[in-house]
């Protein structure tokens, strides 16, 4: 099967850059993809409350959203870090879950659930800010019902840790060979080229996208994904360590 390709949105709060949203909007309602939506049950983190917040009923607005069928991914509880633990991925020293006992990430992402419950959303998918988490995350989510994480290097969708992983390595959009991968947008921080190589790659790949329940069932445990899947976390990993050697050096 040649590459399939996903969308998801993180960061989304009532203070975030809606003129951007409804203009990457526009261009998923014309082709027809439908996002994840990455919500913030309690936005708590002070760079992103530093924007505009918006005008209405936020939560009114999400749950049009998702009629429409743009699935919904608790991100995180606060999105506040409170460790410098990069759990399971190994990408960022940053975490709002990984490092803490299991009791505290369980509450934590049950009160968080709870929110988005009594606001009408109904999910199953978590998304962790930094891409930060660790085993215990992992079985919190479990006991809480939780059945998909949107993270893993795997070059398809994986079954781990009683889980369905959906791979996640890409920030901008690009042509694969093969696998399914999704391409995690920060709206906030989108520079202008950026809107512009999405809204092309739409264009011109929009029968390539999958909806995210489509993604969910194409999961397999197979080990050679498994393996790929390691190979290529390793990889990136090591070019992320060289990037940064190279910024203190230049």
């Amino acid at each position: 099967m040649p590459a399939r390709y996903l969308i998801r949105l993180d960061d989304i709060a009532p203070h975030m850059d809606w003129v951007r949203f409804e203009r990457l909007e526009r261009v998923f309602d014309e082709y027809g993809i439908q996002p994840l939506l990455g919500v913030i049950p309690d936005n708590q983190d002070p760079q992103l409350r530093q924007f505009p917040e918006f005008v209405g009923d936020f939560w009114e607005r999400i749950r049009s959203l998702q009629a429409r069928g743009w699935e919904i991914a608790q991100h995180g509880f606060q999105h506040v870090y409170v460790t410098r633990d990069c759990g399971l991925m190994g990408i960022n020293g940053l975490s709002e879950f990984a490092g803490l006992s299991f009791e505290e990430q369980f509450d934590k992402l049950a009160r968080g659930q709870r929110l988005l419950r009594e606001h009408g959303l109904q999910f199953e998918t978590f998304m962790a800010p930094s891409h930060s988490f660790d085993r215990l995350t992992l079985r919190a989510l479990r006991e809480l019902g939780f059945t998909t994480v949107t993270d893993g290097f795997a070059p398809w969708p994986s079954i781990e840790h009683g889980l369905i992983f959906l791979p996640q390595w890409l920030a901008v959009p690009r042509v694969l060979p093969l696998g399914v991968q999704t391409f995690c947008l920060h709206i906030n921080v989108m520079a202008e080229w950026q809107i512009r190589r999405v809204e092309q790659f739409v264009a011109e790949h929009y029968r390539e996208f999958l909806t995210f329940s489509e993604a969910r069932s194409l999961a397999t445990p197979r080990t050679l994904n498994r393996v790929a899947g390691r190979v290529v976390g390793s990889t990136l990993r090591s070019l992320k360590i060289l990037r940064r050697g190279l910024r203190v050096l230049s």
